[in-house]
């Protein structure tokens, strides 16, 4: 599961894997989990985001995590390879996901 981690005080990210960096992870910093694949045509289902995000939760501290897309919907002004309609779909199962997964961690 692909992850980033943002520094609070200078927004600075650096690329990772969330098992290998979370032992490094330190309060000042956040994680933002890539729960959504946006090469991928197939939209996931917000349970499937949500189970993503638990297995980050048993990793990372909850207060230190969030939700992203793996690399961003169309990259430049020409790439036509996700249809706005599938974007916004995706990006829908992440919310909801995610509600999901606040839901059952408490928060």
């Amino acid at each position: 599961m692909p992850c980033s981690f943002t520094d609070r005080r200078h927004g600075h990210s650096n690329g990772g894997r969330a098992k290998h960096s979370a032992i490094r992870l330190g309060p000042e910093r956040l994680a933002f989990i890539g729960v959504i694949d946006p090469i991928s045509p197939a939209i996931e289902a917000p349970a499937q985001v949500r189970d993503r995000i638990l297995e980050a939760a048993s990793i990372i501290p909850v207060a230190q995590l969030g939700t992203t897309d793996d690399c961003g919907f169309s990259p430049f002004a020409d790439d036509t390879s996700t249809a706005r309609d599938t974007a916004f779909a995706k990006i829908r199962a992440r919310v909801e996901g995610t509600e999901l997964a606040a839901k059952e961690l408490g928060v």
